[in-house]
């Protein structure tokens, strides 16, 4: 790692081409093995750089998009349009008429608008296409809410997730208006994430073979599988972490983090469709990882700048911030090694802070690390999932990519940018005196 900072410089992304395909590999194999009639779609959006879809497309993986973007990056990588499955909320009509030229292999509808236009765009190409509704299990909590934080947080920003898919009230409605749109075959059911899948599709699907006849070729249980690799912490867990300290407890903050194996996960997930579906046909199941398999595969390095006591805690200001990992609703606790002192035992506690100018632009807190200097080089484990994909140029122009092959070849898979390529859309307007 410090040999290919020296050659590329910081920050870097590194991607392990034996681990992306290992995660694959294992994912898939776990669900074979128990149910062999299976599709893997790899989500593009997790990290959709082209080498990275490339090497899982080689590997026999589906492509997963939810965006032209996505469709445009996965058709360049090598995926054929019947090894793609188009989801997502908001799909335009250039999309939609996209997605119908390249043949996908299936469309997972969210909406009467969205069935309505599909339907109208596949007449316009006089194709009949393949679609599955996404049912959503979201269930408003009523008074409940109002005696638990997360709900009532929830409730307060309008119930998020329950705008995705048909909610389970109009669920059947849908699936009966989509039956009479000539230009659209219903093959398949979705929901998403993973965890709720069989209690809420399966007695849906009796439901509707009974009352519509419908019966699926495509049961969608979308992704959502995790390995584990980053532990997630919320506000909660920080404040009773810091009242611990107060008292002068131990933290019991930690990047360790106890989960299901992908194997038990993918057992008890068969079990509950296979005894949910009773008499009706074997479906083809369809799984929809990204993170699971992307998120180890990927680590990113970045040099110490200088180090700063402030408000009683120890802060390494690095070249690298939320600009490279950008956070989701919680704070992701990363484990750290620094490159040139691998061996050193952990001796003090660190902060570590990106470069940007504000509060909250962090990489992680509460570091036990050896001591720190001024150009030490940091790698930040398990950054191959919604970071690359999600960098953004805000104060400083995104870094390198570089792959290093199964045989130990390193080579660049995303250029430096430089401050032209931040600059090369945009038109100065000069105006003259």
């Amino acid at each position: 790692m410090v040999e290919l900072t020296d050659k590329y410089g910081t920050p870097l992304f590194v991607f392990d081409e034996v681990t992306l395909v290992e995660n694959f590999e294992r994912f898939r194999k776990a669900f074979e093995s128990l149910y062999p009639k299976v599709i893997v779609c790899y989500s593009v959006k997790t990290n959709n750089n082209l080498a990275i879809c490339s090497i899982l497309c080689e590997k026999g993986a589906y492509a997963e998009v939810s965006s032209e973007l996505d469709l445009h990056i996965a058709l360049k990588a090598g995926f054929p349009g019947e090894r793609i499955i188009y989801d997502g909320p908001f799909k335009s009509e250039e999309a939609l008429r996209m997605a119908v030229n390249e043949n996908v292999l299936l469309i997972n509808v969210e909406s009467f608008a969205e069935m309505k236009r599909l339907n109208r765009v596949a007449g316009e190409l006089n194709v009949k296409q393949a679609i599955g509704l996404r049912v959503n299990s979201f269930k408003d909590p009523g008074l409940s809410k109002y005696f638990s934080l997360n709900k009532l947080v929830n409730a307060a920003y309008g119930n998020l997730e329950g705008k995705f898919g048909f909610c389970l009230d109009e669920a059947y409605a849908a699936f009966e208006k989509a039956l009479k749109f000539e230009n659209l075959s219903v093959e398949g059911i979705m929901t998403h994430p993973y965890r709720q899948a069989a209690k809420v599709l399966l007695p849906l699907m009796h439901k509707l073979r009974k009352g519509l006849g419908i019966e699926f070729k495509y049961l969608n249980v979308g992704g959502g599988f995790y390995s584990g690799d980053v532990r997630f912490v919320g506000g909660k867990e920080l404040i009773l972490d810091f009242l611990r300290r107060k008292i002068k407890l131990k933290s019991k903050l930690s990047t360790e983090v106890d989960v299901p194996s992908i194997e038990s996960v993918a057992k008890m997930l068969v079990n509950d469709i296979k005894q949910g579906l009773k008499e009706l046909p074997e479906p083809i199941l369809i799984v929809e990882p990204g993170r699971f398999i992307a998120s180890s595969a990927g680590l990113l390095l970045v040099r110490v700048d200088h180090i700063k006591n402030a408000g009683g805690c120890k802060w390494a200001f690095v070249d690298g911030g939320t600009n490279l990992l950008p956070r989701f609703d919680a704070v992701e606790l990363r484990k750290v090694i620094i490159a040139n002192k691998a061996s050193d035992d952990p001796c003090e506690e660190y902060y570590i802070s990106g470069p940007l100018l504000y509060s909250d632009d962090f990489i992680t807190l509460k570091a036990s690390l050896p001591e720190l200097r001024e150009g030490d080089v940091l790698t930040i484990l398990c950054c191959g999932a919604y970071t690359l994909s999600r960098s953004n140029q805000f104060l400083y122009p995104r870094p390198a990519a570089v792959l290093v092959r199964s045989k130990g070849e390193v080579m660049v898979i995303r250029e430096r940018e430089t401050f032209e390529d931040v600059l090369c859309k945009d038109r100065n307007i000069r105006i003259k005196q």
